[in-house]
């Protein structure tokens, strides 16, 4: 061997180690980023969150029509009907998104737990459970398999036995998609 093809061989050695030292640096970079993506991600979700809520408790006018649709929506005037409608839409599209976000593994496990519960607890309400089956249609399928399955585990703890149990299909977990999207 020359002492050209042994520099040769050790300009190769030496830039092997670079690469796999510039891919081991890559990685890092991209799990860095990952978790800003992420953090980022869960803010919205929270400034969403916060902005349905904001009106309730600095509205008192709005609080008084919330009380009042979610007690009797048949008697809502038809601006309130409109008003209603599009409230119900928008909270329902962000919890579409949250089911979306953790299904794609933007949300962790914790906080869609919370997330999980507060849409329970609100089904717990006739109005937001028939307005939502009215108006299913509108959402995935992963949102409405997640509504269906919430009110089955409403029915069996007693909270929901006036209203019925699945919109639109049998509430089964297989039908509830899981983050990989397969059914869980």
């Amino acid at each position: 061997m020359t002492f050209l093809q042994s520099l040769g061989n050790i300009g190769e050695f030496v830039g092997a180690i670079g690469v796999v030292i510039s891919l081991v640096y890559l990685a890092q970079q991209m799990k860095q980023n990952t978790n800003s993506v992420r953090a980022a991600s869960f803010n919205s979700m929270v400034q969403n969150s916060i902005g349905l809520l904001e009106h309730s408790f600095r509205d008192s006018e709005f609080a008084a029509f919330l009380a009042g649709a979610e007690r009797d929506p048949a008697a809502l005037s038809p601006e309130e009907a409109v008003r209603w409608d599009a409230y119900m839409t928008a909270v329902y599209r962000h919890f579409g998104n949250l089911v979306y976000q953790h299904r794609v593994g933007a949300l962790d496990h914790l906080m869609w737990d919370t997330y999980q519960a507060t849409l329970k607890q609100h089904l717990r309400s006739p109005a937001w459970a028939s307005w939502y089956e009215a108006n299913a249609h509108i959402f995935s399928t992963a949102l409405t398999a997640q509504v269906a399955t919430a009110r089955a585990e409403l029915a069996v703890e007693g909270d929901s036995g006036r209203q019925e149990l699945a919109i639109g299909s049998d509430p089964t977990p297989a039908q509830v998609p899981s983050e990989s999207g397969s059914a869980m």
